[in-house]
C-alpha cells in the first residue's frame, strides 16, 4: 500500500464539504417555512442577518414562477438554503452563521491561524455577532440554568462565585431571548 493512500483526497474533501452543506439546509428547511408565515423564529446577536438570509430564500421562490410552481419540492428549498447559507454551522447551543472577522471564536487563536472555520466549543453565544438561537436550543440551556442555580448553592470562593454569577447572567440572557422567540411562536 502507498503512503498516498490514507492522505486527504481535495476533491473528495469538496464533495463532503458540499454533502455537510446539503444536511444543514435540509435542517433549515423547517426554518425557512416557519419564517415564509412571517414569524420569528431565531434570536440572538446573529438572528437579524439569519432572518435576512431566510427571507432572501422566499422572496427567491415567490418571486420566480418556475420556482413557485416546484415549491412542493424540498430538494429546490435545500438547494437554495445550501447555496444562502454556505458558511452556516448547525451547534448544540447555538447555531453559527460564520464570519471569520466577527467571529468571538477566533480572538484566542493565533493570527496565522484565525479565518479557518469555527470553534464551535470555544463560542460565545451571548457575545458573537454570528450567534443564532433557535426553539430547538432551549433545552440545552435550561439544563445549564439549572445546573449554575444549583452550584450556586454550594459554599464556593469568592472568585469561583463571581464567575459562575457571570456565566448564569449569560444563560439567563439567552433564555430570556428564547422566552420573547417562545411568545412570538
Amino acid at each position: 500500500m502507498s503512503g498516498a493512500y490514507g492522505q486527504i483526497d481535495a476533491k473528495w474533501a469538496k464533495e463532503f464539504d458540499t454533502d455537510l452543506q446539503t444536511a444543514a439546509a435540509r435542517k433549515l428547511v423547517g426554518l425557512l417555512k416557519a419564517r415564509r408565515s412571517g414569524g420569528t423564529i431565531a434570536v440572538g446577536p446573529g438572528a437579524a442577518r439569519f432572518h435576512a438570509g431566510l427571507d432572501k430564500v422566499n422572496a427567491a421562490i415567490a418571486q420566480t414562477p418556475t420556482l413557485r410552481a416546484e415549491i412542493a419540492d424540498e430538494r429546490l428549498e435545500i438547494t437554495l438554503l445550501r447555496d444562502e447559507f454556505a458558511d452556516f454551522h448547525l451547534g448544540t447551543v447555538n447555531h453559527c452563521m460564520w464570519n471569520a472577522p466577527t467571529a468571538e471564536c477566533q480572538n484566542q487563536l493565533p493570527p496565522a491561524q484565525r479565518g479557518q472555520a469555527p470553534l464551535l466549543g470555544a463560542c460565545q453565544p451571548s457575545r458573537c455577532r454570528n450567534s443564532v438561537l433557535t426553539l430547538s436550543h432551549e433545552r440545552i440551556w435550561r439544563m445549564e440554568e439549572a445546573d449554575l442555580v444549583e452550584f450556586l448553592k454550594k459554599k464556593l470562593s469568592k472568585p469561583l462565585r463571581d464567575q459562575a454569577l457571570a456565566r448564569l447572567a449569560e444563560v439567563r440572557s439567552a433564555t430570556q431571548q428564547i422566552d420573547r422567540l417562545k411568545e412570538n411562536a
